[in-house]
């Protein structure tokens, strides 16, 4: 097969539930209201043509902050006149095929307010993070003001955020209004406590409202028949039936909140690198199949036994060039010794080190980064996230102190597995990275690794695998995350994403565009040798 030649299907179109029929979109309309039934959402809210809100959804997270997968079972719709509907939607929530819950969404439509009243029930016992509605926001409500409703205390005034919020722009909620596009908008929320989030750190394209508040213990375990009860009411109507809750949206000019992310001209452009194979060594295809010149970004665990194995398996893939060496580990000393030796085995394009924790580079390693940068003739160093763009943002303040570029990762399935979602992160990439230059402030990017699936859980409350073998044969690191394999990986549609997200990040700043891994079923190279439609991306002028 050539590099133009593409496996049989696209794997994103495939449905992924048993029942196919309530699995496809089903359009709603009455009155006033457009509705799209998603799978086990309802999607793309709309009154009189004006999109209200994203979706609605019940979303159950489990200890490892792992989303269920959703299983429609049955979905009904009933139109009992042009002013009035009611449709229920019955779905099982598994993970690893194993069912914990079902839930029941009957979503109900008369004249100006739409309800979805939720019942989940536990099947069998298991520990939640966090269970129940959310109710997501289109970004482009950017700079609109909003009022908030709290329980126990009088409204208060906000704006949806512009640039990405790293923390909750709203908390203590039971009610929102906003006005956009002439239409008023209420949302009433009932059964838990809610809070809000900008998603668009994770890539989301959406502002989202979310039950369970961080502020609450977690894990929370929950015994088989535990019922789970929650509503979200939506009202809407001509701009001025409701009190005021601040202007009306300001409509930024911002073409890539809405549509593909502009194309940008960058000289010189980013060099784009490739993430170390990971898989076991029986998956590993030959030598003379792998991408050449391509440096090779690998995150080696100092004090795991199979690091010189990492670095090995590294060198091969790279084929002579260099390596882009990122550390995991909190101790400055056994951080400095390792470059050392790193830099003597062969080129080395950066190096950089996070905390195995908090998955950021704290300042003592910042301060061993910067002393082994000066110690070997200005050693090019980063620092940042190995993780999302949202620790990041958040830590931002702990990176006052480094002149030297920062770095993060993407990955756009973090909450949502839908095709939908991995279309619409492309647009929001283009976001992530204007913000991070805000935050860089002059400072290079270096961005990755980018990968359709998560390579490790940032987020985990369980302790994660104790590495025992000095070896690579069983591969390492992302091969033994649950759900890191996307099945589209060698897809076309992938490599349209891959080559889309490359034009989404590349802007002024950006040095460097990591993507997915060399070879293997996460990699632009299939353990056959086959090279995947991704590799494409590789093929500048």
């Amino acid at each position: 097969m050539t590099d133009d030649e593409v496996p049989d299907d696209d794997v994103w179109d495939r449905p992924t539930d048993v029942n196919a029929d309530a699995d496809a979109d089903e359009v709603v309309t009455v009155g006033p209201w457009r509705l799209t039934l998603r799978g086990a959402e309802v999607a793309d809210v709309q009154h009189r043509g004006v999109t209200v809100l994203r979706a609605i959804r019940f979303v159950t997270r489990d200890h490892n902050w792992r989303t269920a997968d959703d299983t429609v079972r049955r979905r009904t719709v009933e139109v009992h006149d042009d002013s009035s509907a009611h449709v229920r939607i019955e779905a099982t929530s598994t993970y690893d095929a194993v069912p914990v819950l079902d839930v029941v969404l009957d979503v109900s439509v008369a004249g100006g307010t739409v309800v979805v009243d939720a019942v989940g029930t536990t099947t069998r016992a298991f520990r939640r993070n966090r269970i129940g509605l959310v109710v997501l926001h289109p970004p482009t409500l950017a700079g609109t003001p909003f009022t908030v409703r709290h329980p126990f205390s009088g409204p208060t005034d906000h704006v949806f955020p512009t640039w990405i919020a790293p923390h909750q722009p709203a908390t203590d909620v039971v009610g929102y209004t906003w006005t956009t596009g002439g239409v008023d908008v209420d949302v009433s929320l009932l059964g838990d406590g809610f809070e809000m989030e900008d998603q668009r750190n994770w890539t989301d394209a959406s502002y989202k409202t979310y039950s369970t508040p961080l502020s609450e213990p977690f894990p929370v375990a929950l015994e088989a028949g535990t019922t789970i009860h929650q509503s979200v009411a939506l009202d809407c109507g001509p701009a001025g039936a409701f009190p005021p809750g601040g202007a009306a949206s300001p409509a930024p000019a911002l073409a890539l909140l809405d549509g593909p992310a502009p194309t940008t001209v960058v000289t010189p452009p980013p060099t784009l690198q490739l993430l170390a194979g990971s898989a076991p060594t029986a998956a590993r295809p030959d030598d003379a199949a792998l991408l050449r010149d391509v440096p090779i970004l690998v995150e080696p665990v100092l004090g795991d036994p199979n690091v010189a194995a990492v670095l090995a398996s590294a060198r091969r893939d790279a084929g002579g060039a260099p390596l882009d060496v990122r550390f995991v580990t909190d101790d400055p000393a056994l951080l400095r010794a390792a470059i050392d030796a790193v830099l003597a085995d062969g080129p080395v394009a950066r190096v950089g080190a996070y905390d195995p924790v908090s998955h950021v580079t704290t300042p003592a390693l910042q301060d061993a980064l910067r002393a082994a940068a000066g110690a070997h003739g200005g050693l090019a160093a980063v620092a940042g996230t190995r993780a999302h763009f949202t620790e990041l943002n958040r830590s931002i303040d702990v990176f006052g102190g480094w002149d030297g570029p920062l770095t993060f990762a993407l990955t756009p399935q973090m909450h949502d597995r839908s095709r939908a979602q991995v279309t619409e992160s492309v647009r929001m990439q283009r976001w992530v990275v204007s913000s991070a230059s805000r935050l860089a402030a002059g400072r290079q990017l270096h961005i990755g690794p980018v990968t359709l699936r998560p390579r490790f859980n940032a987020v985990a409350t369980a302790p994660g695998r104790v590495v025992t073998d000095p070896s690579t044969v069983d591969g390492y690191g992302p091969q033994d995350v649950p759900d890191a394999t996307d099945p589209g990986q060698h897809s076309r549609a992938a490599d349209d994403w891959f080559a889309a997200s490359v034009a989404a990040l590349t802007v002024s700043g950006v040095a460097s565009i990591t993507l997915a891994e060399a070879w293997g079923p996460r990699g632009v190279v299939t353990s056959d040798g086959t090279r995947s439609p991704a590799a494409r991306v590789f093929r500048r002028p």
